[in-house]
This record gives structure tokens, sequence and C-alpha cells, in this order.
């Protein structure tokens, strides 16, 4: 029989508390390695989920896992050429669109002196240095960019061989140590990983749908800004806008500016029927959190893991909401995250 710990409820709270506490100060300093490792975990979730998927239609577990390689690296390697084909052919455009932006901003002086804006007073030299020098910079991160993206790549390999054994035996300790709580921790995490499931596939919804428009209008690089509109799909509320408004201002440029007010109604119309009509339907209540966590959720895993915990903020979030609700001590975690009651 075990014995009550020593400490009123309160203090439970503090000490809770403090732990917490500690434990993101731990997370925040080893970023460089958590971030990467929680982003092979998430692409380990979903392509975990097509390995178990081909067992169950009957393959065998070497055949399951080589399919699941298979189409992992077709995936990887169609946007690796996508995304550095369409960068290197941007490149060289980009003087023509600084150029095209100050003819822009000169004919639009008479719309913009009366509200007392006056396009003559911003130096358009040192925007363009500093845009210049932030290409440079990219270019010469790129290297680590690579390096990082091959890490994940081989961290979510390992991941993938390892997926039966290490579910086992994380059942089991969780069986050993939580006997009665093994049940509701599969169930909850289950939960999250139908979360990254169904968010992935209404990304790519919308990300199919962006390319189809985009191509249909005629905006240059689409399957590119799909892929970006799938990524930003990731991030609550700020990611729509992040991913409509290049494509947006590329379509002005190189069209005119109905063309750009096309794309923003037909990105507008996609974003609303996979937003508010797709993913209500395939989440349901029992995987929300609170709008106002989800919103700080995304600043909060951005200042600790930086671009992973940006892009992974929602399923971060909604790990530790389940998690907290698995124990007594941190239930009321789980509640502050969760939704607000209905009434």
């Amino acid at each position: 029989m075990t014995e009550s710990l020593p400490f009123s409820k309160p203090s439970r709270i503090l000490i809770t508390l403090a732990a917490v506490v500690l434990v993101i100060a731990g997370i925040k300093a080893a970023a460089p390695i958590i971030g990467p490792l929680a982003f092979s975990v998430f692409l380990a979730v979903i392509f975990g989920t097509l390995l178990h998927a081909l067992e169950r239609r009957g393959y065998s577990t070497r055949s399951s896992l080589v399919l699941t390689l298979v189409i992992l690296f077709a995936i990887v390697g169609i946007f690796v050429v996508v995304i550095a084909g369409s960068f290197l052919q941007l490149v060289p455009e980009i003087p023509r669109y600084q150029g095209q932006l100050d003819e822009s901003l000169e004919l639009a002086g008479p719309l913009l002196s009366p509200v007392g804006i006056d396009p003559a007073s911003v130096s358009f030299q040192d925007l363009i240095h500093q845009f210049s020098a932030g290409i440079g910079r990219f270019i010469g991160g790129l290297f680590n960019m690579a390096v990082g993206f091959i890490v994940v790549l081989i961290t979510t390999l390992f991941l993938l061989f390892e997926a039966k054994g290490f579910s086992s035996k994380l059942k089991r300790i969780i069986g050993e140590l939580y006997p009665g709580e093994l049940d509701r921790f599969i169930e909850l995490a289950q939960k999250n990983v139908d979360y990254i499931l169904i968010r992935t596939e209404v990304n790519l919804a919308m990300g199919i749908g962006t390319t189809v428009i985009l191509a249909v209008i005629g905006v240059k690089y689409a399957i590119f800004w799909g892929f970006f509109a799938f990524l930003m799909g990731f991030i609550p509320y700020i990611g729509f806008y992040l991913a409509v408004i290049p494509p947006a201002i590329l379509a002005w440029f190189d069209i005119g500016p109905v063309a750009a007010l096309v794309v923003l109604a037909g990105e507008g119309v996609v974003n609303t029927l996979v937003e508010y009509g797709m993913f209500p339907q395939l989440a349901g209540r029992g995987l929300a959190l609170s709008a106002a966590v989800v919103f700080i959720s995304l600043f909060f895993w951005g200042w600790v893991l930086g671009a992973y915990g940006v892009l992974l903020a929602v399923p971060l979030t909604l790990a530790v909401r389940m998690g907290c609700e698995l124990f007594d001590e941190t239930r009321w975690i789980g509640v502050l995250l969760g939704p607000s009651p209905e009434t």
C-alpha cells in the first residue's frame, strides 16, 4: 500500500509548476537536439501509420517497410527537386521584381500622399540591401539546413525501423509504472496520432488546391507554393497568410492586380472549405484545444524550439495536454489547455 505524499494540495501544485519550469528550461537548452528529434517523431508517426496500413492489407513486415521507405524517399526527392529548382529560378528574377516594386510604389504615390504616407521618404535602396543581405545569409545557411535535414531523415528511418519494438517497450513501462492507466495512455496517444494524420490530410488538400488555383491562373512556381501552403498549414491562424501573400505578390508583378485578387479569393475559398468544413468533420471535439492556448503555444514553442516549434506547436501542445490528463497531479493543466466546456 502506497503512502500519500506529505504535502498539501497547494504545495503539490507549486512543486508541479516548479518541475514544469525546470523541464521547459532543459528543453530550451537542448533545443538544437530536441527540435530535429521532435520533427523526426512527427514524420515517423505519419509514415509509421502508412507502414501499419500496408501490414493490415496483407503485406509482410519487411515488404511494408520497404514500400514505406520507397514512398518516403520518393516524396523527399520530389520536394527537394521542386524547391531547389524553384529557388534557382527565383533568385535571378529578384532584381526585376525589385524594380517592379519601385515602379508600383511610385504609381501609388498620389494615392498614399493624402493619407500622410510619402513613398519618397522610404529608402528603397536600404530595403534592397537588407533583402539581398538576407538572401546571402540564407544561401550561407543552406549547408546547415541540408545537414539538419539529413539528420532528421536518418533519425526518422531509425524510428521507423524500431517502431514496433519501441511501442512494445513503452507499453510495458507504462503498464508496470501505472497499471491502471495503460488503456487511457493508449487512447490518448491514439488521439494525438489521429490529430497529426488529420492535420496532414487537411494541409495536403490545401496544398493541392493552392497548386491547382495558381497553375490555372498562370502564377509561376505553383507546385512550390502548394508545398509552402501545405507546410504553413501546420502554423495556426497566421500560416494561411504567410502562404498566400507571396504568390499573390508574384501574381501582381507577373500578371496584374486582378490576378493577385483572384489568388487571394481562390485560396481564401480553399482555406475556408478545408479549415471550417473538412477539418472539424474529421477531428471532432476530442482533439480540440483552447483557441487562446493554440495562439499562445505558437509563440511559446517557437521560443523554445525555434522553427521546429512553430511548425509543431499544436501537436506538441496536444501531447502535453494529453500527458497531463494521465496523472492526478497535472490533470488541472490538461483542463486549462482544453477547450471551454459547452454550456
